[in-house]
């Protein structure tokens, strides 16, 4: 028996089946180093929606009172209201900020005049209700994710697409527990949804991938907290996803392990609800008290602006 495996081994070893444990190995200590959060800003608002212009000032929006706020040198100012409730949030190419909206649908804020237009409020046909997260690909269309009132016991919610100049989201994934945050993969081809209501983050292919051989799958099971809410993904395939209630960030490999998660400090709170990279830091908004935290990460995130 003993040279029957010690074969098995060698020939696998030979075909490279099998990888050492140290070269398949990646830690948390080797994406983001000890791991530790400093506090950026304190904005006293339920914060969602991290993001930075090009001029290196951070933005995020506030989901009860419909705030729009800059934060520069960690002093938060608030620019303008939606009217609704703000959620997440996206720079475009041209400096607008686009926002979803609970309320209102798919905003564009613009910075320049404070201007505040509607560009989508509608998926499939009918009111976008509650309307939670956003990217933008590499055309200009937009990825949205729409809960609605869906939750674990009622799965209604969907994933829409707006091609550029429409107004009006096509349904490219329903029948969802509570879809939340939404990253595009590198390359465009697939989508990461996080599933609030299941604790799952599920992987679906993207609208110019739509037919293509893998069609979607549960990607990662999360712990901790409720669920997976705001969310990332690096230029070498990792996902970062804010872990709600959990204070707490939770990292894959570049081959889709978990990592591991990051954590905030105890005594910083445990809302957790979304996350931005900014020159070689990953940026944080935790909801309950209002701040905005960082850590150093060793990666470089993906550029948020879509590149036509």
């Amino acid at each position: 028996m003993k040279a029957i495996v010690a074969r098995i081994a060698g020939l696998a070893a030979a075909s490279g089946l099998f990888l050492s444990t140290a070269a398949q190995a990646e830690t948390l200590a080797d994406i983001c180093g000890d791991c530790q959060f400093e506090k950026y800003a304190s904005c006293g608002q339920f914060l969602e929606g991290i993001n930075f212009d090009r001029t290196g000032h951070a933005w995020a929006v506030s989901l009860q009172s419909g705030e729009i706020l800059e934060i520069v040198a960690g002093k938060c100012t608030v620019r303008a209201k939606t009217g609704g409730r703000a959620n997440g949030a996206r720079f475009h190419q041209d400096g607008r900020l686009f926002i979803t909206d609970n309320v209102r649908g798919i905003l564009a804020y613009n910075p320049a005049d404070g201007a505040i237009t509607v560009v989508a409020d509608k998926i499939g046909g009918k009111p976008m209700v509650n309307a939670n997260d956003l990217v933008f690909d590499a055309k200009g269309g937009i990825y949205v994710t729409v809960p609605g009132n869906s939750h674990f016991l009622s799965r209604t919610g969907q994933v829409g697409y707006i091609a550029p100049g429409s107004k009006d989201a096509t349904v490219i994934a329903e029948g969802l527990a509570y879809p939340n945050g939404i990253a595009l993969h590198p390359g465009g081809k697939f989508l990461n949804v996080g599933l609030f209501g299941i604790k799952t983050i599920i992987t679906i292919p993207s609208v110019e991938n739509a037919g293509g051989p893998r069609p979607a799958f549960a990607a990662i099971h999360t712990e901790g907290g409720i669920g997976p809410d705001g969310m990332g993904m690096d230029s070498e395939g990792r996902a970062y996803w804010a872990n709600f209630l959990s204070g707490a960030i939770g990292i894959t490999d570049k081959r889709g392990f978990v990592a591991g998660y990051a954590r905030l400090p105890d005594d910083a709170g445990l809302w957790t609800t979304n996350l931005a990279f900014w020159q070689g830091y990953l940026y944080v908004t935790e909801a309950g008290k209002g701040d905005v935290w960082r850590m150093k990460v060793k990666t470089t995130g993906q550029d948020l602006y879509y590149k036509p």
